[in-house]
């Protein structure tokens, strides 16, 4: 009974790594909204319109398929990643299943759709599914032509204004990338649904860095996620520089002080092998 609920745990905790770790259509630097607020008179910079000028706008998005290694609270399992493109939306897909003795204990899905509108990600759907223990289920549709997004996460559900720049969860982790080869920013700030409410969270590239993985040896992008100076939370992904920065590595490490850690174990982008960066 022990080991099934400590089973169940890890998929939750991981599950939970994968849909809020991550790392918004014209996303905001930070010291644009510093700025905005200290006046009243000043409005934020988007991310797109920080590009360097002349700058060509981001490619395509390239689609994979990874496999990763996750591991919590002395456990392990294997979670995957998959971004595929079907006629003009992509959808972006997260998951991650515990068996114990042959049988399923957990479960958890994540999925976005999504289209490119003018280089950025345009959120048309999200879902998060969880079973086992705890089992759960959200949501949200966006209706961008009434400018409204219903939010549902079990019996309750919300509509909530949309405006440019507001986003999932899940896919703003693309936009990031997109952000980061476009902009001379080092912090941006993105909006996400959240349930009844509109979150904003930060995130910083702190460095470049060369990651050792099961699949091979792969040049990153450190990012972190801007948390208040006394949280004792902290989140940190390595995304690929190389492979249009698909997530190479992901730590978390809870109010509690549990760390949660995934990396990438092997990928295909574009329906090629990924092969380590040389060095």
């Amino acid at each position: 009974m022990k080991a099934r609920i400590r089973a169940v745990s890890l998929v939750l905790t991981l599950g939970c790594a994968l849909a809020c770790g991550q790392v918004a259509a014209n996303a905001t630097s930070v010291s644009d909204m510093d700025a905005s607020s200290s006046s009243s008179s000043s409005s934020s910079t988007s991310a797109a319109a920080a590009r360097v000028a002349g700058t060509t706008p981001p490619p395509a998005l390239r689609t994979y398929e990874a496999r990763y290694q996750a591991s919590a609270m002395g456990l392990s399992a294997t979670a995957y990643r998959s971004l595929s493109l079907e006629g003009e939306q992509y959808r972006l897909q997260n998951s991650i299943s515990l068996t114990l003795l042959g049988a399923t204990v957990g479960s958890v899905t994540e999925t976005s759709t999504f289209s490119l509108k003018e280089g950025d990600v345009t959120p048309l759907q999200y879902r998060y599914e969880q079973t086992g223990v705890g089992a759960r289920s959200e949501q949200v549709d966006f209706d961008w032509q009434r400018k409204m997004a219903l939010s549902v996460a079990g019996d309750r559900n919300w509509m909530l204004p949309l405006t440019p720049g507001v986003m999932d969860r899940l896919s703003f982790s693309l936009q990031l990338g997109r952000d980061i080869d476009g902009s001379v920013n080092q912090e941006f700030s993105y909006q996400l649904v959240d349930r009844d409410d509109i979150d904003i969270q930060l995130y910083r590239v702190t460095a470049e860095e060369v990651i050792s993985t099961p699949a091979g040896d792969i040049n990153t992008l450190r990012i972190e996620r801007v948390r208040e100076a006394d949280s004792s939370r902290h989140t940190v992904v390595w995304l690929a520089r190389d492979w249009g920065n698909m997530l190479v590595k992901l730590e978390q490490v809870s109010s509690s002080g549990m760390r949660t850690e995934l990396t990438l174990e092997s990928a295909t982008v574009d329906g090629q092998p990924l092969i380590p960066s040389p060095q």
